[in-house]
């Protein structure tokens, strides 16, 4: 193993230590997902980074800060696009790394090398997040009664911005599933990953009105 690193060039270097630990990462993350275990953790346009404080790889979270204040009530019950999410990230250093890797050893340009491993980085991103889009869209055309919600709690599973500025998501069991429903708060602070809260009432088809447990 110490040969075969040693005969790379430098730039076939950077590009596999990129691509071997988001590979591990990547399978690590399709296995728990298998088993149960939802790792996805999105990156939120709205408060501060939050490392969250349970044992649970998916409560690590990322969240940028953001000025945007939009009208949820406005918007209704519109499904959002998010193309930055934690597993889209992985798999876009995981296409980076390995497409990288494939040409720093050929007779392309490094500027052209680097831009087709940005291309098929986020060309794998792309796929995510339209996966992950439909999914959510699939769960949203069930057969659920998403007011029998009001009264359960629920814990955070995307940070919630207070004032109504934004919207978060949390999870819950409802009619014998693990859902994953948009939410939204009047608190004047906003709610983190991994806390508990009680669902009081619903903005739309899909969104919860949830406040944190007194």
């Amino acid at each position: 193993m110490s040969d075969w690193w040693e005969q790379l060039n430098s730039l076939q270097k950077f590009f596999y230590f990129i691509a071997i630990p988001s590979t591990v990462i990547l399978i690590l993350q399709s296995i728990l997902t298998l088993i149960g275990f939802g790792l996805d953790t999105d990156m939120d346009l709205d408060g501060d980074m939050d490392f969250g404080g349970g044992d649970s790889i998916s409560e690590f979270d990322m969240d940028l800060d953001s000025s945007l204040d939009v009208d949820y009530e406005t918007l209704g019950g519109m499904s959002d696009f998010r193309f930055v999410t934690f597993k889209g990230l992985i798999a876009f250093a995981t296409m980076f790394g390995w497409v990288g890797a494939a040409f720093a050893n050929t007779s392309v340009h490094f500027a052209i090398t680097l831009l087709l491993a940005l291309a098929a980085g986020l060309f794998s991103m792309f796929v995510i997040a339209t996966l992950f889009y439909g999914i959510s869209k699939l769960q949203s055309s069930g057969n659920l009664n998403y007011r029998l919600a009001i009264g359960k709690e629920a814990q955070v599973y995307i940070p919630i911005p207070p004032s109504k500025k934004g919207q978060g998501k949390v999870q819950l069991m409802l009619q014998e599933r693990l859902i994953e429903v948009d939410a939204i708060t009047e608190e004047t602070e906003a709610i983190g990953t991994g806390e508990t809260v009680l669902i009081v009432d619903m903005l739309n088809a899909t969104t919860m009105v949830v406040e944190r447990l007194k």
